[in-house]
């Protein structure tokens, strides 16, 4: 009766029940093992055990076998079986010797099934060999503070060894004890992260971003604390390394804004007396020239225009590089834009017998950009093509469309660029015949700032050329460039000079001009040419060279105009001109800077200081005489 309850519970039990001979065979296996392997007992019976125990663990499987026959019991043996499927199975085994009339007859294993417990075992060593890896502090503390468990990357951190014991508490990681508690109070409900000071074992403080959060039981109920530290002490290093580096990217970036302006001003006011008085002496207004005296007059005012146009592609360039160029959209028509490059041409192409080729596609629509800027780099690319054309070759225009882009070509048959040299192309002061005794003359700036207006208006500039004679560039234009570009729309109030005059000379005044200009200008030279210009329209003018002898002056005449020169030493034209707007006397006399700086900023602050309008040296006639029209005919201003 016995017998027979024991074998119910045996059969009825959760664990592997077995019995073994004193040589390892099976004689007895319960329902819950043999499911577990997946045989039957006419499987098992009779067989050794080590036919169901992994390669592995056969080996120390058979050595606690024999420990087992030899002490008599077994204690939480762990191996893997292998079930018919060849899934591995880990068992935990208690056993004993089993005897008969006082003689071993067998043994009696127990096992249990502890698959998931090992499973769970591997995923939590793995969890704890990444925390250990890991380059922030991890750390779990109990309601109190107390250190329950530390990572490696704590003791690396801090300098702190942790104290499995857990007699650390959490306060030694910060300089001020209520850290730690108030640490500990925001862990409750949706946890907490930011920025606070840390203390390492040295004494030393340093800056960690923080983020704990609640440990709960499967209830919610709370009973621990995650707190992970991560040193930004690098990082705040390197916020201020960058910080440092921008302000000196600023300086430099200021700097570079100052020698524009100054480089601006000292090229561009020689300029003024080249290109002035040339053009007054070419025109014979105080007096005839003989054919040679004409000849030398038109080459130094060639001379100068040339001149004056190599300054300004320096000048743009750098204004590009510096984020200064502010592009001035409008609608375009490409058709209208081509003819009037190829007539600016005319005269080149012309002196070496070139046939000149436009071909447009029918039906464009406007192109929206900066229409100076355009036909910037169209005669920068048509120059360079009769530049380097041979005698009597040609060279051509091209304009289509290609989805919601323009496509502006130029083409040659001239000496060609090889493959290995096209690169240097695009770069600036970079030609293909760099030698001091090169045949062809130029700074090589034309390309490199051809390519990067045609980025600022968002395209681009390319090159189809090979080993052979000829090459051909190519604009790529988006039709509407306001999506892209960022751009401060000027409008520019002066007449045209072929508006005025045909001639770019100095244009005639309706009737004789009466009343005075007061002209501010500290470059004698320049005062002297424009005092010329005035009094040949019949104007009086009264020069100062200071800003303060202009104030003076003011206080006892009011002229029709002041031209205000801005770059002056002591008080500036724009600090003069603030004075003058001040005095309800004087608030409304027109005042118009005449200034070799030449950017957009410049012009707004300008404005900005009360002055009516610009005038940039070198002075054109056609815009001096525009601003004259516009605030001494009739009264105006």
């Amino acid at each position: 009766m016995q017998d027979d309850l024991f074998r119910a519970y045996v059969e009825a039990a959760s664990d592997i029940v077995y019995t073994l001979d004193l040589n390892g065979n099976f004689t007895f296996v319960n329902a819950y093992g043999l499911k577990l392997v997946g045989v039957t007992e006419a499987d098992i019976l009779g067989r050794s055990y080590l036919d169901i125990v992994a390669p592995d663990y056969r080996a120390p499987t058979l050595a606690a076998f024999a420990n087992l026959l030899q002490t008599d019991e077994l204690r939480d043996y762990e191996f893997v079986v292998l079930t018919r499927q060849g899934q591995r199975v880990f068992i935990e085994v208690n056993g004993r010797v089993l005897y008969q009339d006082g003689k071993p007859v067998g043994a009696l294993g127990i096992g249990r099934d502890i698959t998931e417990r090992k499973r769970f075992e591997a995923q939590l060593k793995m969890f704890s060999k990444a925390l250990d890896s890991a380059h922030d502090s991890a750390v779990i503390t109990d309601l109190q503070g107390r250190l329950i468990y530390a990572n490696l990357a704590t003791q690396r951190i801090f300098g702190y060894a942790f104290d499995p014991e857990g007699r650390d508490r959490l306060d030694v990681f910060f300089p001020h004890p209520d850290q730690a508690q108030w640490i500990l109070e925001h862990a409750i409900g949706e946890g907490w992260s930011g920025q606070v000071v840390c203390q390492r074992q040295s004494g030393e403080t340093f800056s960690a971003l923080v983020s704990v959060s609640p440990v709960s039981e499967e209830d919610g109920t709370l009973t621990a604390t995650s707190i992970i530290f991560r040193d930004i002490t690098q990082l705040e290093q390197i916020k201020a390394e960058l910080a440092s580096k921008n302000l000196e990217l600023e300086r430099a970036n200021r700097l570079k804004s100052e020698f524009l302006a100054n480089m601006s001003h000292e090229l561009r006011t020689p300029m003024t007396s080249i290109l002035g008085f040339s053009s007054l002496l070419g025109q014979q207004v105080y007096g005839e020239l003989n054919e040679r005296q004409q000849l030398y007059i038109n080459q130094i005012h060639q001379s100068g225009e040339h001149l004056l146009a190599l300054i300004n592609e320096v000048l743009d360039l750098s204004k590009i590089e510096a984020g200064q160029m502010d592009l001035h959209l409008a609608p375009i028509a490409i058709s209208a834009l081509c003819q009037d490059a190829l007539t600016m041409v005319g005269s080149q192409a012309a002196a070496k017998e070139l046939v000149i080729h436009q071909t447009v596609q029918a039906g464009l629509p406007p192109l929206i950009a900066d229409e100076v800027r355009v036909r910037q780099m169209l005669l920068n690319l048509l120059s360079n093509a009769i530049k380097f054309s041979h005698l009597g070759g040609a060279v051509g225009l091209e304009a289509r469309r290609e989805g919601d882009r323009v496509l502006l070509s130029v083409w040659d048959e001239g000496v060609g660029i090889p493959p290995e040299q096209q690169s240097q192309l695009f770069q600036p002061f970079q030609q293909l015949d760099s030698s001091l005794a090169r045949h062809y003359e130029g700074t090589g700036l034309g390309l490199a700032l051809t390519q990067r207006l045609a980025r600022l208006h968002g395209g681009d500039v390319n090159l189809t050329s090979g080993a052979g004679p000829g090459a051909r560039f190519t604009i790529t234009l988006p039709l509407d460039c306001r999506a892209i570009a960022a751009t401060t729309p000027v409008s520019t109030p002066h007449l045209k000079a072929a508006d005025l005059h045909e001639g770019g000379g100095l244009p005639p005044l309706p009737g004789q001009s009466s009343g005075q200009v007061l002209l501010v200008e500290d470059h004698p030279v320049n005062a002297m040419l424009l005092e010329h210009m005035l009094n040949y329209w019949g104007y009086e003018t009264v020069h100062v060279n200071t800003g303060q002898a202009a104030l003076d002056w003011l206080a006892t005449h009011r002229p029709l105009l002041v031209l205000m020169d801005v770059h002056m030493p002591g008080m500036d034209g724009l600090e003069v001109t603030r004075h003058i707007r001040e005095n309800p006397q004087w608030k409304d006399i027109p005042v118009v800077a005449t200034t070799a700086l030449a950017r957009t900023s410049d012009r707004d602050r300008c404005f900005a200081a009360g002055m009516q309008d610009y005038l940039s040296k070198p002075i054109n006639s056609a815009e001096l005489i525009s601003v004259l029209a516009k605030y001494t005919w009739g009264g105006e201003g």
